[in-house]
C-alpha cells in the first residue's frame, strides 16, 4: 500500500460533503511535526512556559495522466471552494491512519506535459489547523422514555436520562474543539465540559431561547461559529450566547466529561463529536 492524498470540504458539522482524490501524488513535503517552545532563558537551565505545534506548509507533486484536461478539472474544483466561507481540508492516509487538516490550496503550478503525456503539477497547501482524526464515537445525551440500565462499560442510562460516550480523552498537547448539536425541544440550553473532579471549566449557555422539536443549534468550535436552525433556514447565532459563559467548547488535555441541563420533560438531545488533533 502507498500513501494517498485528497482534498475535501467540510460542512457545518465537520462532515465531508465533497472530495477530490489526488491520484498519483508524490514527493510530499511538510509532513511530520515541528514544535515551538516559549522559554524563559537563564544562564544554565531554560524554563519551558508553552509548547505549540507550528503549522507547516505542505507541498505535493500531482501527476495528471490525462494531461491538461485533468489539470483544468483540478483547478476548477479548487476554485469552487476557495471562497472564505468554504472549509477545505487535506486528507492524508499513511496506510495506518487517515488524518485531515483544514486550510487552502495557495498555489498550483502548471508546466508542459512530459514525454509520457503526464502533466506534473506542484500543489501547495497552507494549513490553518494541526492534523486531526475524526472521532467515531459520537457523544449523545438525551432523555429516555423508560428507565434502562446497561453494564458499566457500555452506554448506560439511569432513570430517564441516557448518556452515550460523553467522556472525551484528549492526549494532545493543547485543547481540542468540540462540535455539539442541540436538538429541540429544550429550554435555555446549557452545555458544559467537566474536569476529572466534576468541576465545570468550559460552558456555553443560551438563556433566551426555547428550541422546538423542529429546531436545533450547532456549536462548531473548530470553525468558531454557532448556527441556529429556525425550522426553515440557518442563521448566525454566534453572538447570542450568554456573556457570563464561554462562546465555544474546547476540551482540555486529559479526560473531560460533557454534561447538559436536559430535563425529564425535554424531548431534545445533545449530540456531538470532537476533533482529535495529533502530531503527524
Amino acid at each position: 500500500m502507498v500513501r494517498t492524498f485528497a482534498l475535501v470540504v467540510f460542512d457545518l458539522e465537520n462532515k465531508i460533503i465533497d472530495k477530490f482524490n489526488l491520484n498519483l501524488a508524490s514527493d510530499p513535503k511538510g509532513l511530520g511535526f515541528k514544535l515551538k517552545l516559549s522559554l524563559i532563558e537563564s544562564d544554565i537551565e531554560n524554563i519551558v512556559t508553552k509548547v505549540v505545534e507550528e503549522k507547516k506548509t505542505i507541498t505535493l507533486r500531482i501527476n495528471n495522466l490525462q494531461g491538461y484536461n485533468a489539470g483544468n478539472i483540478l483547478s476548477n474544483w479548487i476554485q469552487k471552494y476557495t471562497r472564505i466561507n468554504s472549509r477545505m481540508g487535506l486528507e492524508y492516509n499513511d496506510t495506518k491512519m487517515t488524518r485531515y487538516c483544514e486550510g487552502k490550496v495557495v498555489e498550483l503550478t502548471k508546466t508542459e506535459m512530459n514525454e509520457y503525456s503526464v502533466l506534473p503539477q506542484d500543489l501547495v497547501f497552507r494549513p490553518i489547523t494541526p492534523f486531526f482524526s475524526n472521532v467515531v464515537n459520537l457523544i449523545k445525551i438525551q432523555m429516555s422514555s423508560t428507565g434502562k440500565c446497561y453494564p458499566y462499560r457500555y452506554p448506560y442510562a439511569y432513570g430517564r436520562s441516557m448518556i452515550e460516550n460523553n467522556e472525551i480523552n484528549n492526549p494532545y498537547i493543547q485543547d481540542v474543539p468540540v462540535t455539539i448539536r442541540i436538538n429541540g425541544g429544550i429550554s435555555t440550553p446549557l452545555v458544559q465540559l467537566l474536569d476529572a473532579n466534576g468541576e465545570a471549566y468550559n460552558a456555553v449557555s443560551f438563556p433566551s431561547i426555547t428550541l422546538t422539536d423542529s429546531q436545533h443549534i450547532i456549536i462548531n468550535s473548530a470553525d468558531r461559529k454557532i448556527w441556529y436552525w429556525n425550522g426553515t433556514a440557518y442563521q448566525d447565532y454566534t453572538q447570542e450566547v450568554s456573556p457570563s459563559y464561554d462562546t465555544f467548547l474546547r476540551a482540555a488535555s486529559g479526560k473531560s466529561t460533557l454534561s447538559s441541563n436536559l430535563q425529564a420533560t425535554d424531548t431534545g438531545s445533545i449530540v456531538g463529536s470532537w476533533r482529535q488533533y495529533g502530531l503527524c
